[in-house]
């Protein structure tokens, strides 16, 4: 996977590309500006899990580019990405690709970034997305995504604004968004995922009892909800009917919430390995490995049938597969070999 992200370089500029297509040869350049700066993060984080610097250059040249997009304001910054709104899931991603890097300034950098989210914060705890008078779109990841920037920023910076900010927001995002039923049921494995990957750190990072206990129920009710609807049988018994990026956010949201269920000797902890290890069976099966291009070989297509490739993809996937290696869980299933919760 790493030999993948190393083709995936554009000679041109250097960073990323975004897409390529095995089956025409065409490789796009910058695609979808959230998802090209969370690309940049997700290369660290390999790099940090693998030991390997192979990439800096590629990270040093991207958060070069990036930073050319910092627009300052009076007392924060935001992200102009050019072509659409400055969001709060620009600046978290660029936040998190800040804090994961070896530039001695990073803290520096990254402040203004995270300041800006939390003006963003309303009264109620949610977020305002956009920077400017554009309505709120995305809830059902952007929030999660921007909880996650100002947990970084908090573990930092030890600074109790952004855990205070954090532990209102996850509040929030449950019993004003959730519990009301505004979540559209075929976003349920991305919310689940992103509200995981906040909710985690935020498990950790806090010390109220009452967000601990919150944290914890509501991550388990999310994941019951999804093993429970079938998800992952159908994965074990359909591979071939499965969307790559949905099994790997499964993965990523599950290994979270297996972490806390393991930590706090959860009766779920078995339903949910048994489930991790069907999703890593499928998405072992799902990397081009053979018959394929060099540059796509390592990656990740939109399914077992669908060759053409972008990088949030593979992040997804790499995320899932480290996170199951931290939780120590190396051994997957077959995918089509039988059933899953």
């Amino acid at each position: 996977m790493f030999e993948w992200y190393k083709g995936m370089v554009d000679e041109a500029t250097g960073r990323l590309l975004y897409s390529y297509d095995p089956e025409t040869g065409l490789a796009t350049g910058d695609g979808e500006p959230i998802r090209d700066i969370a690309a940049v993060w997700d290369v660290e984080v390999l790099s940090a899990f693998l030991g390997r610097n192979d990439l800096r250059a590629l990270i040093r040249r991207s958060l070069a580019h990036l930073d050319q997009r910092v627009v300052p304001r009076d007392g924060y910054a935001i992200v102009a990405p050019g072509g659409e709104s400055s969001s709060i899931a620009h600046s978290a991603f660029l936040s998190l690709a800040l804090a994961c890097s070896d530039l001695p300034d990073k803290v520096q950098r990254l402040t203004p970034l995270t300041d800006g989210i939390l003006r963003q914060q309303r009264k109620d705890g949610s977020y305002k997305i956009f920077f400017d008078a554009v309505p709120d779109s995305g809830e059902e990841l952007y929030p999660a995504e921007a909880m996650l920037a100002l947990l970084e920023a908090h573990r930092l910076t030890d600074d109790a604004c952004y855990l205070e900010s954090v532990e209102r927001g996850f509040a929030h995002y449950k019993r004003d968004y959730y519990d009301p039923g505004v979540l559209d049921s075929d976003a349920m494995i991305f919310f689940a995922n992103w509200q995981s990957q906040a909710g985690r750190p935020l498990f950790e990072a806090t010390s109220k009892p009452e967000v601990k206990d919150l944290v914890r129920a509501f991550l388990f009710e999310l994941h019951d909800r999804v093993i429970e609807s079938g998800f992952y049988g159908h994965v074990a018994r359909r591979p071939e009917r499965q969307a790559c990026v949905e099994v790997a956010c499964g993965l990523e949201g599950l290994a979270d919430a297996y972490a806390i269920a393991v930590s706090t000797q959860d009766r779920r902890t078995a339903d949910y390995r048994r489930c991790i290890t069907t999703a890593l069976g499928f998405l072992v099966r799902a990397q081009r490995t053979a018959g394929c291009t060099d540059r796509e070989r390592g990656g990740f297509g939109g399914s077992l049938a669908s060759r053409e490739q972008r990088i949030d993809v593979t992040g997804h996937v790499a995320s899932g597969f480290i996170k199951s290696v931290e939780n120590g869980i190396t051994e997957p299933t077959e995918a089509g070999s039988g059933p899953a919760a």
